[in-house]
């Protein structure tokens, strides 16, 4: 059994985990309009009452299954941060946890359902930027290690085109695959080392 399975297994033990699995496979299977309190109760045997002590609504749920996905690709980045590889083989590591899986990818119909919603919910306003920092504070550590300029801009550039990108490759735009992106990606690199 790999790692990321027996982490699987064990957090299904836990009820909570398991209702965040199993409404991450109806998410994946059916997609966010059957991913609903009520279909997710009938398919673990509990009421949307019931649920909805633990997640308050739809966008509760929406945003603690987000935190949980987030959560498993932080793990991920921290590995890949901590590399012994130069900052350019980690930045496109970073990429490509980044992008989605493949179109249709449920953890970036997450991020595409929620962007709407931060206008008129403060949780879920925070959660957003608090994930977002996280990914850019990540690449901005990177950078700084390939330049002496400020990053920050550099960071938040880079990742407003990996928005861009996520978005195509999660419709399934012709001809763009995550290499492909990858190399769009890597043009704003900056090109002065540091010695």
């Amino acid at each position: 059994m790999t790692g990321q399975e027996h982490r699987r297994h064990r957090r299904l033990e836990r009820p909570r985990e398991r209702v965040l699995q199993e409404a991450w496979d109806l998410l994946a299977q059916k997609g966010l309009a059957d991913l609903s309190l009520s279909e997710l109760g009938r398919r673990l045997g509990t009421s949307a009452g019931h649920l909805s002590y633990y997640f308050g609504s739809k966008n509760g749920l929406l945003l603690d299954l987000l935190r949980w996905s987030e959560d498993d690709l932080s793990e991920q980045l921290s590995v890949v941060l901590a590399a012994d590889a130069p900052a350019e083989e980690r930045v496109h590591g970073l990429c490509e946890l980044f992008l989605p899986r493949a179109a249709g990818d449920p953890r970036w119909l997450l991020w595409v359902e929620l962007w709407p919603r931060v206008l008129r919910e403060p949780a879920l306003r925070e959660a957003q930027q608090e994930l977002d920092a996280a990914w850019r504070d990540a690449l901005a550590t990177l950078l700084a290690e390939m330049t002496d300029e400020d990053v920050e801009p550099i960071a938040q550039r880079m990742l407003a085109l990996l928005d861009g990108l996520s978005v195509a490759l999660l419709t399934g735009e012709p001809g763009l695959s995550t290499e492909a992106a990858w190399e769009h990606v890597r043009a704003l690199l900056p090109s002065q080392r540091i010695s």
